[in-house]
Order: structure tokens, then C-alpha cells, then sequence
């Protein structure tokens, strides 16, 4: 018993099993397994999970309801934030911008395109 927690001690030292782990200059600790990421800033308190896919795409999350997404493929980044009355902003880096609640919303482009869709109707006009 004791040879199999020393086995288990020594694994846990050498780091086998711990994320690689960094505290950068704002104090925030991040840690990362080359897929999944987390990070904690010690100042607000605010957790931020991230996560690499196979085709390139990372999204980020915090713990007060932030996301974002990066596609290196094309080069689009897209960031959400939920208010408190429940309503989702989303804005990309090309100019879009989207409100939506309960897959009901509105989305304008960054040509002046303006989408909707409601209840009974949905629909674009420029």
C-alpha cells in the first residue's frame, strides 16, 4: 500500500497528471492542456474556460455569462454577452451585430442588411 501511494505521489510531482499551470503579470492564473484552457482572474473573481477544436475554431467563456469564438480559418472573431433582462448581443469583428432572445431576434450586417425574425414573420431587407 505504501509502495502504490508513493507511485501515486511521485506521478502527481513530476506533473503526469497536473494542467501546465502560469500566473501572468495582472495576477490572473491560467491553465492549459493544449486543448482546454482555463484561466481565473484573483481580482474580480472572474472564471474564463477556453477550448481549441480540431478544425482550428477557439471559444472562450466566463463565468458571468461572456463567450466568444475565433475561426483562424477565415479570420472572423464573434463575441456574445446575455443582459439581465435575457437578452444575447452578439458582435462580430466584421462589422455584425445581433439581439436575439428565445430564437427570436434581430441581426443587422455590415452592409446595412437588417434581419428579423418573430413569432409569425422573419425575413431581410436593406
Amino acid at each position: 500500500m505504501k509502495v502504490l501511494l508513493m507511485m501515486a505521489c511521485m506521478c502527481f510531482a513530476s506533473g503526469v497528471f497536473a494542467a501546465d499551470c502560469v500566473t501572468n503579470l495582472r495576477g490572473q492564473t491560467v491553465c492549459s492542456n493544449g486543448e482546454k484552457a482555463v484561466g481565473v482572474n484573483s481580482n474580480t473573481g472572474t472564471v474564463t474556460t477556453a477550448q481549441k477544436y480540431s478544425n482550428g475554431v477557439t471559444t472562450a467563456q466566463t463565468s458571468n455569462g461572456g463567450k466568444a469564438a475565433y475561426n483562424p480559418n477565415t479570420g472572423n472573431a464573434a463575441v456574445a454577452q446575455k443582459n439581465q433582462n435575457g437578452v444575447t448581443t452578439t458582435r462580430t469583428s466584421s462589422g455584425g451585430e445581433a439581439k436575439t432572445k428565445n430564437g427570436m431576434g434581430v441581426a443587422q450586417g455590415p452592409n446595412g442588411t437588417t434581419c428579423a425574425k418573430g413569432m409569425n414573420n422573419q425575413g431581410c431587407k436593406k
